[in-house]
């Protein structure tokens, strides 16, 4: 039974559609729908707490069996749609061991436009006031603008060439972070699974040096009046 839509009607349990997969034309429409699904679980697991790792990222298990059950897909295709959202970079799955479910992050298609609730906060009735986006964007302008003529003065290192070093940052690490190649491939895999992003990796790869190596603290030699040494 079907009934017409009115200002009173309570709308049914609903999942949201981003608009970036309508642009996404290498997906199989299976493909969207686990993506859709698996969404839904994420933003369920936000809303309760406790299902984020150490950096804070969240995260779901959703077997493939019951996944396959909810959208009404064989196991199989569930799998391809798994292995196509993956690479091209919209989940991330990572074993926790033998017998145990993957953990699954679900990720977001970051556009440099202004999303669609973006706009509509901006006010649409010819005043100039400026929204609160278009504000944001400014003050991040110049940041933004340093920060991309550093990269281009830089070069890309890491396995997924996303860490950006120029010849002089190179030069400082080799003299201060012996193990310098072994934190550029760490930076590197954490920028790929999480999406951060950082303004200086230099920097970051010696914060995080001096994190993992503390300076011990100076001993004190000196000794009190009438103390013996």
């Amino acid at each position: 039974m079907t009934h017409f839509l009115t200002t009173d009607t309570v709308l049914p349990t609903y999942m949201a559609y981003p608009k970036f997969l309508l642009d996404m034309t290498d997906l199989s429409e299976t493909a969207k729908l686990v993506y859709i699904v698996l969404l839904d679980r994420a933003r369920i697991s936000q809303a309760k707490g406790g299902w984020a790792d150490e950096h804070g990222n969240v995260f779901i298990f959703y077997p493939i069996q019951d996944l396959a059950k909810a959208i009404h897909k064989s196991e199989m295709s569930v799998k391809t749609a798994l292995t196509a959202l993956e690479k091209c970079g919209l989940i991330l799955r990572k074993r926790q061991g033998v017998g145990k479910a993957n953990r699954i992050y679900v990720k977001l298609h970051v556009d440099r436009n202004l999303s669609a609730r973006q706009t509509e906060n901006c006010p649409s009735d010819g005043k100039k006031t400026v929204c609160h986006m278009e504000r944001k964007l400014s003050g991040n302008k110049n940041k933004e603008s340093k920060t991309n003529e550093s990269k281009r003065r830089s070069k890309a290192y890491g396995k997924f060439q996303n860490v950006f070093l120029s010849d002089g940052d190179m030069d400082s690490l080799r003299q201060t972070v012996p193990p310098y190649r072994d934190y550029i491939e760490r930076l590197s895999t954490y920028i790929q699974s999480s999406g951060k992003r950082y303004a200086d990796h230099a920097a970051t790869i010696r914060n995080w040096y001096l994190r993992d190596n503390p300076t011990p603290p100076a001993r004190n030699y000196e000794s009190e009046e009438n103390e013996s040494l």
